[in-house]
């Protein structure tokens, strides 16, 4: 077939714009259809914490909670008791999103415990890189050892200073600087999917004195503390530092053993850390669960700085946070060491145990941070009332 010249020019012409858009889709960034999303970059909502994932682009990913997918009933926004009876299904770590999963064990359950403890119940991990995975362990873990990994265990504490069998006394500081799990000295540990129960007997789930530490999706019950970052300046001004807490569930304290002062994470002195996506629920073993806070950052070991505190679930305590210069004193401050850089942002305070989220309210006021209050984004779960300025109300007075 004979094609006209007419013909001819509108073929040649319908190749060249061809040629033209395939070059701009080869060479132009701007006019390509397809594009690099990174959702981690953006707000993040209380269904979904952004954790950090050397597997991923830029570092950070996103972690859902167990009802983020289909999306979250809606009563969840209103906190109470649907939101307390259903955390997972809202977006929170509870029970049954933390603590171990006997499903990624081999043959689908817990094994006896590899590990030997001495007449105290103490286990020392001493080998460097060791994973400790899938085991019931009857006793206290002393971590010595650097990149130490103890992914879906089952640990139930020693007392860590005396015998099983000794009697437990209220308030005994014997069980200071004790852990179900202790990281010691130069000393370093990744803790993931683990029940820790303290039993009443030992200061803290994770006593974090090392290099560094990361805690994630634990189930954490029976301590005076929760995770305490300990300064230990006669070995190191960095030790208790660099660190990383997210999406742990928290809950049911004791007043039985060490000191009696009850928080979800203390320290006296760290710094570069992250508290992330965490439900602190501060009830105890006192009878009107007069715990006395889910975040308390001190100074009196050395400076405490760079802690970021975002995303989290609180209620209960005397005061839910303190960020306090208190050294040399709280009445005199500043001169000793100092607690800066403290950033507190879009966390949810919930009125579950107190009108005021804390028996008293949300922020401890003596003693500010050295630098004053670095707060954004928090709110009263139950109102949406916003706390960056200071203590909430609870029925016409205000919680201070």
């Amino acid at each position: 077939m004979k094609l006209s010249l007419r013909e001819i020019q509108i073929g040649v012409a319908a190749v060249i714009v061809g040629l033209i858009g395939t070059s701009l889709l080869l060479f132009s960034h701007a006019s390509t259809p397809t594009t690099a999303i990174e959702p981690e970059n953006g707000t993040v909502s209380s269904a979904a914490s952004q954790i950090t994932d050397s597997t991923a682009s830029g570092g950070k990913a996103l972690k859902f909670g167990s009802g983020a997918a289909s999306g979250v009933p809606a009563q969840c926004a209103s906190g109470g008791t649907y939101l307390w009876n259903n955390l997972e299904t809202c977006g929170w770590p509870g029970p049954a999103n933390t603590g171990y999963v006997a499903a990624s064990c081999p043959g689908g359950h817990l094994a006896a415990t590899t590990l030997t403890a001495d007449s105290h119940g103490v286990i020392a991990v001493t080998q460097n890189n060791q994973t400790v995975n899938c085991q019931t362990i009857n006793g206290c873990v002393d971590v010595t050892a650097t990149g130490v990994t103890f992914t879906n265990n089952l640990i139930t504490a020693c007392d860590g200073t005396k015998l099983a069998s000794d009697p437990i006394e209220s308030s005994d500081s014997a069980g200071n600087g004790t852990g179900v799990i202790k990281i010691e000295d130069g000393a370093s540990a990744t803790i993931t999917n683990n029940e820790l129960n303290g039993l009443s007997r030992v200061h803290a789930c994770i006593w974090h004195q090392g290099t560094s530490m990361t805690a994630t999706a634990n189930n954490c019950y029976g301590v005076d503390d929760g995770i305490f970052s300990w300064a230990d300046t006669s070995y190191s001004t960095t030790t208790g530092d660099h660190f990383t807490i997210a999406d742990n569930y928290l809950h049911n304290f004791t007043s039985k053993t060490s000191n009696g002062h009850i928080d979800g994470y203390q320290t006296e002195g760290a710094g570069n850390g992250t508290i992330s996506h965490n439900t602190f629920l501060m009830t105890s073993d006192l009878g009107t669960n007069e715990t006395d806070s889910a975040v308390a950052i001190w100074n009196s070991r050395k400076s405490s700085h760079d802690i970021t505190v975002q995303n989290n679930l609180i209620a209960g305590g005397g005061f839910a946070i303190y960020a306090e210069d208190y050294d040399p004193s709280e009445a005199s401050p500043s001169g000793g060491y100092s607690v800066t850089n403290i950033f507190l942002t879009s966390n949810k305070f919930s009125t579950h145990l107190f009108g005021c989220i804390g028996y008293y309210g949300v922020w401890y006021p003596r003693g500010n941070p050295t630098d004053k209050w670095n707060r954004s984004g928090n709110t009263v779960l139950e109102t949406g009332f916003n706390l960056d300025g200071g203590n909430p109300s609870y029925q016409g007075a205000s919680c201070t």
